[in-house]
């Protein structure tokens, strides 16, 4: 989804400014009643309305601890996501997502499949 052009933000912040309610002006302009007083308290703080950027790239609360990362990983390598999780908490004071924790470590280049063991111990269903 694209951002609202800036002419139709300030079409609706002076819309506001001339007294105009909420509901009307969503109604008007044809966006939700959210994204007026959205639009209307950032130019109330900050002077502008602008939109924020959109996607793009947020680097790992990890990057500078890769090497603990890898010598946690080689150290002990039946090491689980969650135990990983928990020291970097304790140890670095970083909190990450299991999700966020597992991309740093496919970047690392680090394998962490612990299911060829498991994989052997089972009957074959053919």
């Amino acid at each position: 989804m694209r951002p609202l052009s800036e002419d139709l933000r300030g079409r609706i912040v002076a819309a506001r400014e001339k007294g105009e309610g909420v509901g009307e002006v969503s109604k008007r302009f044809g966006v939700c009643r959210s994204s007026v007083e959205r639009m209307w308290k950032q130019q109330q703080q900050n002077g502008h309305t602008r939109p924020q950027k959109i996607g793009g790239y947020r680097r790992s609360r990890l990057e500078g601890h890769d090497r603990l990362l890898r010598r946690w990983l080689t150290e002990q390598v039946d090491i689980t996501l969650r135990e990983v999780q928990h020291r970097c908490q304790k140890q670095l004071g970083v909190q990450i997502g299991l999700n966020a924790l597992w991309h740093r470590i496919d970047a690392l280049g680090l394998s962490y499949k612990k299911n060829d063991a498991r994989r052997r111990a089972r009957s074959s269903r053919r």
